[in-house]
C-alpha cells in the first residue's frame, strides 16, 4: 500500500515553494490526484509553506 505521503509528493512533483493550501489543491486537481490526496490537502491548516517537508508534516499531522 502506497503511503498518502507519497501519493501526495507524487501529485505535487514539480510544485514551486513557498505555497499555500489552495495551491496544493489547484496543482494536485491538475495533475490528476486521488480523492484521498485531495482530501488530505482539504483537511492541512491554513498558511504557507516553504517545502515538501513542511508539506508531510501538516499530512501526516492531519492524518492522525
Amino acid at each position: 500500500m502506497v503511503s498518502i505521503i507519497a501519493k501526495v509528493s507524487k501529485s505535487l512533483k514539480g510544485i514551486h515553494f513557498p505555497v499555500d493550501r489552495e495551491k496544493c489543491i489547484d496543482y494536485a486537481k491538475k495533475n490528476m490526484a486521488p480523492e484521498d490526496v485531495l482530501n488530505a490537502l482539504k483537511h492541512i491548516p491554513e498558511g504557507k509553506y516553504e517545502s515538501m517537508a513542511g508539506l508531510w508534516h501538516a499530512v501526516s499531522r492531519e492524518k492522525r
